[in-house]
C-alpha cells in the first residue's frame, strides 16, 4: 500500500543496478541455512526481508533502495519477536497490568486479593494470562500507528508522536479492560470473563485505543496545523520522465542470484532429514528414592500445563527420611523439540506471575562427582514472610549452563551438528527456615542435587 501510495516517485529513475546486492543476498541466504538447520525461526524469517533487499539493490540499486527503505522496514513489523525476547516483556506487562486493576477496582467497592498476576476477586480468582498482557494489541497499535503516520501526516515529530503514544495508550487500555473484566464478574457474571463476552470485550477495547490515537492526531492538527505547502512538485505528478532498466544490465545479476537462491535450497533439502529424537526414560520413572530423601509426585495442573506447551514433565516433593529438614521441590522441563518456535520458560518470568518477589539473583557453581563443574543460578523469593532458595539450570546433551542466551546458542549450534533441538530446564526449590542464612539452605540442597545430576542422562539424553 506505501509502495502504492508513492508510486509515481518511485516510478521515476535513474535506475543504478549494483552487484553490491549480491552480498546482501549471501548474508540472507546463510541466515536462512542457519536458521532452518538451527532451529531458529526468527532468523529463518528474516532472512527473507534480507533478500528483498538485497534484490531491490541488485535489480535497481542503492538509491531506490533508500526511496523504498520505509515500506521494506515496516515489513518487520509482520515478523514475530523471539520467543526468548516475547516472555521478558509479556510476564512485565502481565503484572502490570493486574498492579493497575488492584489499585483501581478497591475504587468501584471491589475488595481484592493480589498474588503475582493472579487477582483474587470475592466471586472467583483473575489470573492476567499471557493472552491478557496486551502485548499483542500493543504490537498491533504500535504497527497501525506507525503506517498511519506515514500516510496521514508528512512532518516527522508527528509520526514520531503517534508511535510513541500508542505504546501507553496500549497499556492504559488493556488496563482497562483486566479493569471491567473484574467489574463484570463482580456485579454481573462470572462467566463474561471467558469466551464470546471476553473476546468482544477486547476487541471494543482496541477499537477506542484507535480511537485515541486518531483523537491524539485531530488535537495535534488543531494545535499545531501544518502550514507546510501542499502544492504537488512535479515529481508527485510524475511528470519527470520515467526511469527504465537495461535487459542485458540486470539479467546477469538476476541469474547469479537465481544461483545463490537456488543452491541453498538444495543445501537445505540434502540436509533435510527429520529431526534425531534419542530414546529416554520418561519423567515419571525418575527415582523416588534419592540418597537419603524420599519423593512424592506433585499433580501439575491443566493450566500450567498449557502454558509449558508439548513436552514432558516432573514435579515432586522429596524429603529427608531422617532429618525434620524442609521438603525439597524439584520440578524437570524436558521438551523433544524446540523447532517450533517454543522455549524454555525462565523461572525469573514464571515466578513473579505467582506472586512471588525477587529478593537476590545470582550464580552459582555446582561441581557434582562424575561431572565437570556447570553454573547454576541462584535465585531467593519471598511472598509475605515465607522465602524460598530456587537453584535452577538449563540442562542439554550432558551440558549445564545458567543463561537462557547460551542455552539459545547451544540450541542452534547442537541443532546444525546433531539435527536435535531437545532441552530442558531443572529446578529445585527449598523453604528457608526464619533467620536461616541462604548458604545454609544452598548446602542442604547439595547432597540432593550431587544424587541428581548423574541420573539426567537417562531422561535427558546425552
Amino acid at each position: 500500500m506505501v509502495i502504492w501510495h508513492d508510486r509515481q516517485r518511485l516510478g521515476s529513475g535513474p535506475f543504478m543496478p549494483s552487484w553490491s546486492g549480491i552480498l546482501l543476498i549471501c548474508l540472507a541466504m546463510v541466515m536462512l541455512v542457519v536458521g532452518q538447520m538451527g532451529a531458529e525461526l526468527f532468523l529463518s524469517r528474516t532472512s527473507m526481508l534480507v533478500l528483498l533487499a538485497g534484490l531491490v539493490v541488485l535489480v535497481f540499486g542503492w538509491a531506490f533502495f533508500r526511496r523504498v527503505l520505509f515500506p521494506w522496514a515496516f515489513l518487520f513489523m509482520m515478523i514475530p519477536i523471539p520467543a526468548i525476547i516475547f516472555n521478558q516483556i509479556t510476564f512485565p506487562l502481565q503484572l502490570l497490568a493486574s498492579r493497575v486493576a488492584t489499585i483501581v477496582l478497591p475504587w468501584f467497592g471491589v475488595p481484592i486479593l493480589r498474588e503475582g498476576n493472579v487477582i483474587n476477586l470475592p466471586r472467583m480468582a483473575l489470573e492476567v494470562a499471557e493472552a491478557c498482557s496486551g502485548i499483542r494489541s500493543l504490537m498491533s497499535l504500535v504497527t497501525l500507528a506507525i503506517i498511519y503516520g506515514h500516510l496521514m501526516e508528512r512532518r516527522l515529530w508527528v509520526r514520531w508522536l503517534l508511535v510513541l503514544a500508542s505504546v501507553p495508550i496500549a497499556v492504559i487500555a488493556n488496563s482497562i479492560r483486566i479493569i471491567g473484566t473484574g467489574l463484570l464478574v463482580q456485579y454481573w457474571d462470572p462467566e463474561k470473563a471467558e469466551g464470546l463476552s471476553h473476546a468482544t470485550w477486547g476487541w471494543i477495547i482496541f477499537v477506542v485505543a484507535l480511537f485515541m490515537v486518531y483523537s491524539l492526531h485531530g488535537l495535534v492538527r488543531l494545535i499545531s496545523p501544518d502550514r507546510e505547502s501542499r502544492n504537488r512538485t512535479a515529481l508527485d505528478r510524475g511528470e519527470m520522465p520515467a526511469g527504465h532498466l537495461a535487459l542485458q544490465r540486470v539479467l546477469p545479476k538476476v541469474i547469479a542470484a537465481a544461483l545463490l537462491v537456488g543452491g541453498s535450497a538444495t543445501l537445505l533439502h540434502a540436509r533435510g532429514r527429520n529431526e534425531v529424537f534419542p530414546s529416554r526414560q520418561p519423567l515419571d520413572t525418575f527415582p523416588e528414592q534419592l540418597g537419603e530423601w524420599t519423593g512424592a509426585d506433585v499433580p501439575i495442573d491443566k493450566e500450567a500445563l498449557q502454558v509449558l506447551g508439548p513436552g514432558d514433565f516432573l514435579l515432586r516433593m522429596y524429603r529427608h527420611r531422617t532429618e525434620p529438614a524442609p521438603p525439597i521441590d524439584l520440578f524437570i522441563a524436558y521438551f523433544p523439540t524446540q523447532k517450533a518456535g517454543d522455549t524454555i520458560h525462565s523461572p525469573k518470568n514464571c515466578l513473579p506471575g505467582a506472586g512471588w518477589a525477587p529478593i537476590e539473583a545470582s550464580r552459582v557453581e555446582i561441581a557434582s562427582p562424575g561431572h565437570p563443574p556447570f553454573p547454576a543460578n541462584r535465585y531467593v523469593i519471598a511472598k509475605g514472610e515465607s522465602r524460598e532458595l530456587v537453584l535452577y539450570w538449563y540442562w542439554a546433551h550432558d551440558r549445564g549452563v545458567a543463561s537462557e542466551y547460551w542455552a539459545k546458542y547451544y540450541l542452534i549450534t547442537d541443532s546444525m551438528k546433531m539435527n536435535r533441538s531437545d532441552g530442558s530446564l531443572v529446578r529445585l526449590t527449598t523453604p528457608l527456615y526464619p533467620g536461616e542464612r541462604i548458604d545454609a539452605a544452598q548446602q542442604r540442597l547439595r547432597p540432593l542435587v550431587d544424587d541428581i545430576v548423574p541420573q539426567l542422562e537417562y531422561y535427558i539424553p546425552r
